[in-house]
């Protein structure tokens, strides 16, 4: 028989109380190892690249892009978007805003590990906006985004939003 060092020996079939306590420590003992072995799939304990990606949005998904119709020049506005991921997903990132004359450019980003393993649990991020337009008109949003099924994330989707922007009282 090979004795681990880490692992205590079997526990008797006695039913004294100091017995069962072994046998208890060597289960937990074994479940700890068996979790760092399913972790190490993930790239927890291996060699991982992180980078950072246009978010990818799901339309047929629930969550859509909250977007107003209409707005008072001059005064800032919100907007949300969720992103969509796996397990590989640790972190919502930032989301630029480019405001030129009547066009908002948007695009959020999110963090992903570069690695084998990753559960394919659905997760979502969400991303605020503010945005400002300073004249009255007809003024448009472009979201840039990622294909939520395309995980190279290349980020070359556009989806334009109209906006009304009435005068400031």
């Amino acid at each position: 028989m090979i004795h681990l060092p880490f692992i205590p020996s079997a526990a008797s079939t006695s039913a004294h109380p100091k017995h069962a306590r072994g046998a208890f420590r060597l289960l937990g003992r074994l479940a700890v190892a068996i979790a760092v072995v399913g972790l190490g799939g993930c790239g927890i304990f291996g060699p991982t690249t992180d980078r950072r990606v246009i978010g990818g949005i799901d339309f047929h998904d629930r969550r859509l892009p909250e977007i107003p119709e209409t707005a008072t020049a001059g005064v800032p506005f919100e907007m949300t978007i969720w992103t969509a991921g796996n397990s590989c997903y640790y972190s919502r990132g930032e989301t630029d805003v480019a405001v030129t004359g009547p066009i908002a450019e948007v695009t959020p980003f999110d963090y992903v590990v570069e690695a084998d393993g990753c559960a394919r649990i659905l997760i979502h991020f969400e991303h605020k906006a503010t945005v400002v337009f300073q004249e009255p008109g007809t003024a448009a949003i472009v979201l840039v985004y990622s294909d939520f099924w395309d995980w190279r994330h290349k980020g070359d989707l556009r989806k334009v939003y109209t906006v009304e922007v009435s005068p400031a009282e």
